[in-house]
């Protein structure tokens, strides 16, 4: 054979098998007797970048360790030695000397709230005239009904005439006492919708007029809330507030639409400086507009993961489902649609439990057991069942969908799961499919066995025991015994299940910080800080530890970031580990991630991120800019956040 060609499918091959075989040369891979190569061949005989020197954390099956691995489009092509992989450099290959640092696999953050058009267009990013108020005296924590009534005027009388006002009111007892006709009084020519946690509101009579085209819908009248006299009391959730979070209320375009797609490529790029390189969410259709736009536009600097929010309040599911088909995994390594969701079942201050709380607050709304939403959505006359989103998931089910990035947050509403998953799985099998839920806290044994054996994906936030008052706050309500067991990842980890983490809200820093989140918020160690919580289970404000035996090993809670966390969202043939095939998403941790003690995990400086063989972050080049335009963001607290 006088000349090799390699082209097509067989370039890689061949590089990868002359350049192990016979190392560089200046000209020529083989003795020139034998072969030469063709000049416009030579650059596809080298690798396109190179890593070396360092500790590479491959997080496969066992774990194994290298000291470099090479890169050719945008996915890994091999791990070893230093020595072997710089033998596949050529003059145009990308060279990083780790010096001695940690190579991981790119974090994948399974759930985070925030993307811009969330929860429909009710969602606060979408809002021109969006504020949340809170209707406790910020000083007692008392109710304060006059005085929360007397925001939402004063909100209102800000906005230009005849517009949305969306108001978010925490939900307290005297939220939930808010009328039309009090809303009416202070609202003049505005629509306005006063949102009690995203499966229910209170609207004025202008709004509510906006229903009129839907009130043949037997679905739309279930979540109507009326008097004695069968007037409507203003209240509407379940399918009539998804009609009005989704289809109703306005959709952005124009200078209204650019602005979010600007703050939703700054939040990607600043989210991407933490290390994440995969980031899902539950996504509204405008959401997926905006991601689609970004795409388009070739600046992303991180893949996007969507459970769709396709079924969520949704009073014509089936419908729906008829035209669209099953679109699960559909979409490509940088946008894929990995699941549907519903709505959440519980509220992330009210837990629904099968055991009662110990104590409520005196402004509680929901009583001993909780927050259930889907029961809640539906007037006491109607089937719950029937009318809320436990149907829409059993028609997802019955048409191959699975249900994804669901808020469960106590175990009746695990239970409340299972029962559907148990109905789906009679007809079409479940495991495999990656059912997942979020913000895990209630996890007993019992219901943990059952989601093992459909293989089911639990997300676990560090926010809620190991972040700010969380834990005191629980232990209040619970008891410091029962919050020791909460999120108990080691026992699930112990009966086959495979958990993953969540930072949750990696939103937040863009509006500046909040209680609980501390230096945190804004920093670039917040996904690391997650991880080390999980690993110490000890309070980042009081230094308590809560439920130790619940802790996990570092090569746990990375593979909780990484190789588990890919099967959030189906992707676990393509990412989160270092491996001949898998995308080249890596993190560049300065020092030692393996012997840096357990508390300072969060301080290894994060050198540089890569997300399919190219750098999106390089401290070096980078950190200034976005420590100017923190500068110029945090400080003050967005006015439409306090």
């Amino acid at each position: 054979m006088s000349r090799l060609t390699c082209r097509s499918h067989l370039v890689q091959f061949c590089s990868f098998a002359l350049l192990l075989a016979f190392g560089p040369g200046s000209t020529t891979l083989l003795p020139q007797s034998d072969v030469s190569v063709p000049r416009e061949v030579m650059p596809y005989l080298y690798v396109d970048m190179i890593l070396y020197n360092g500790k590479v954390l491959t997080v496969d099956d066992k774990f194994t360790v290298g000291e470099a691995v090479a890169v050719r489009d945008g996915k890994t092509l091999a791990v070893g030695s230093s020595a072997l992989i710089q033998k596949m450099a050529g003059p145009n290959t990308v060279r990083i000397d780790l010096q001695g640092g940690t190579l991981t696999p790119g974090f994948i953050d399974s759930h985070a709230n925030g993307t811009q058009g969330w929860h429909g267009p009710s969602g606060p990013s979408f809002m021109k005239n969006y504020k949340s108020i809170s209707c406790l005296d910020t000083g007692t924590q008392k109710e304060d009904f006059d005085g929360c009534l007397r925001k939402i005027k004063d909100w209102v009388d800000k906005a230009p005439a005849g517009e949305w006002i969306f108001v978010s009111l925490n939900r307290t007892a005297a939220a939930y006492k808010f009328t039309m006709p009090m809303l009416d009084s202070i609202s003049g020519d505005h629509p306005l919708l006063c949102n009690l946690g995203n499966t229910a509101g209170i609207v004025n009579s202008k709004a509510f007029a906006m229903l009129n085209d839907y009130m043949s819908d037997e679905y739309v009248q279930s979540g109507i809330f009326r008097d004695k006299d069968g007037k409507p009391t203003g209240m509407i959730a379940g399918a009539s507030y998804g009609v009005m979070s989704y289809e109703v209320m306005p959709w952005p375009t124009g200078q209204w639409l650019e602005e979010m797609i600007q703050k939703e490529i700054l939040r990607e790029k600043f989210i991407n400086r933490m290390g994440v390189t995969s980031l899902g969410s539950r996504m509204s259709g405008l959401s997926v507009q905006i991601a689609r736009e970004i795409q388009n536009r070739g600046i992303r600097p991180l893949r996007i993961r969507a459970s769709m929010e396709l079924m969520r309040l949704n009073p014509r599911t089936e419908q729906y489902l008829r035209r669209t088909g099953n679109l699960m995994d559909v979409g490509d390594e940088w946008f894929k649609i990995g699941g549907a969701t519903v709505s959440s079942m519980d509220g992330a201050q009210a837990h629904n439990t099968r055991k009662p709380a110990r104590e409520i607050a005196a402004w509680d709304a929901f009583g001993p057991y909780g927050m259930t939403k889907w029961k809640d959505m539906v007037t006491p006359d109607k089937d719950w069942k029937k009318y809320s989103d436990y149907d829409n998931a059993l028609i997802a089910g019955r048409y191959g969908w699975n249900v994804n990035d669901l808020h469960i947050q106590g175990d009746a509403g695990l239970e409340v799961l299972l029962e559907i998953m148990d109905k789906i799985n009679e007809t079409n099998p479940v495991k495999g499919k990656h059912y997942g839920t979020v913000h895990g806290l209630f996890r007993p044994p019992d219901l943990a066995k059952r989601l093992a054996a459909y293989d089911a994906v639990m997300s676990f936030s560090s926010q809620y025991i190991m972040r700010g008052n969380g834990a005191e706050n629980l232990a209040k309500r619970f008891g410091a015994d029962e919050v020791a067991g909460m999120s108990p990842i080691r026992d699930l980890i112990d009966v086959g299940l495979k958990p993953v983490m969540e930072v949750n809200n990696t939103a937040g820093f863009l509006r500046g910080r909040k209680p609980g989140y501390g230096k945190y918020l804004d920093s670039q160690n917040l996904f690391l800080d997650s991880m080390e919580l999980f690993v110490t289970r000890k309070n980042n404000q009081t230094g308590k530890v809560w439920g130790p035996n619940q802790r996990v090993t570092r090569e746990e809670v990375l593979k909780m970031a990484t190789s588990w966390a890919s099967r959030f969202y189906g992707d676990e043939k393509i990412m989160g580990r270092i491996e001949p095939g898998k995308l080249a998403d890596y993190v560049v941790l300065g020092g030692d991630y393996m012997t840096a003690p357990e508390e300072q995990i969060s301080d290894l400086p994060i050198l540089k991120v890569i997300v399919g063989g190219k750098v999106t972050y390089d401290r070096a080049r980078d950190e200034a800019w976005y420590l100017e335009t923190l500068k110029q963001l945090s400080g003050t607290l967005d006015p439409n956040e306090q």
